[in-house]
């Protein structure tokens, strides 16, 4: 009996655009793209971790029961400095100068930007929880509110993360997963506006106006990241690229670094209001002005 002869299956060793996950892995840049990126990516991490020892510092001068709002900006400082530190790095490693262009895949290394998803999945809880710290939610109303942020949060984060794998030309999973991520976002929403809402109640009468100014600085920095996940769907292009890592870095640096410098401001401001006597050192002008505050107590 004559076997059969085996042939090769022709589809093995077949690479697909979807296999990439990403399309910086394949997009060729050129120099000024590459440079731009790795410029965006150096600021990203390098200001995250530039501010940990500004959260630390800051964490002294205001009163004891807000001093966790600034320690938690300073964690989230060393958890997104390390995440973009990697992210940094995998871009370094994975181009290589061909030819007059820098071409991925180098090393057999590819690029990836789920590393922002799972430091998301660390940071943005924490960003939720520093709201109702600041605000003075009562602590069985903080741990309830704080929860039903959390999860609409992890949900987004998550199934975001699911559907930017297509964004190599799958465009029914990067859209489907996107409208779902969205779903879940604005159900946060719904959430943070709860608490926004009771942080106006609760603030005094100075201060009434930082969170409505803090919801609308809300909608507008988190807005940003829809926008960078969709930007693909333009086109294959080395500008695409550039200006989606610069929506991303834009988008990270509003919504937790410079965040935590407002949050931080207010409950210096709070605390001076309730007689922390620090608090009320720190936002004077002058030495005579600190002089008076000591003495008054305010």
């Amino acid at each position: 009996m004559n076997d059969a002869a085996v042939l090769p299956d022709p589809t093995v060793g077949i690479v697909s655009p979807a296999d990439f996950g990403s399309i910086e892995n394949l997009v060729p840049l050129t120099t000024g793209q590459y440079t731009a990126g790795s410029l965006i990516l150096m600021i990203s991490y390098g200001a995250h971790f530039a501010f940990i020892l500004y959260f630390l510092w800051s964490s002294f001068q205001v009163a004891p029961r807000y001093r966790i709002v600034t320690i938690l900006s300073a964690v989230v400082m060393a958890s997104a400095g390390l995440s973009l530190l990697r992210e940094f790095s995998t871009w370094e490693t994975s181009y290589a100068f061909v030819a007059g262009m820098y071409q991925p895949l180098s090393e057999n290394s590819t690029f990836t930007n789920a590393f922002r998803y799972g430091n998301w999945t660390i940071t943005v809880p924490l960003l939720l929880t520093q709201l109702g710290i600041a605000f003075g939610l009562p602590r069985p109303e903080l741990h309830k509110r704080t929860l039903r942020m959390i999860i609409p949060a992890i949900l987004m984060i998550w199934t975001g993360l699911y559907g930017q794998f297509g964004e190599t030309g799958d465009w029914s999973r990067l859209n489907i997963w996107g409208v779902i991520s969205t779903v879940f976002f604005v159900w946060l929403i719904v959430e943070v506006r709860g608490v926004i809402s009771r942080g106006i109640a609760l603030s005094p009468a100075e201060l009434k106006g930082w969170p409505k100014n803090i919801w609308w600085y809300f909608l507008a920095t988190w807005g940003l990241y829809p926008i960078a996940y969709a930007l693909p769907q333009l086109g294959f292009t080395g500008d695409v690229v550039v200006v989606r890592q610069l929506l991303f870095t834009i988008a990270d640096i509003s919504s937790k670094l410079i965040y935590g410098i407002i949050l931080s401001r207010y409950v210096l401001r709070r605390s001076a209001l309730e007689g922390y006597v620090p608090a009320a050192e720190a936002l004077e002008t002058s030495p005579a002005g600190s002089a008076v505050a000591s003495s008054r107590g305010d």
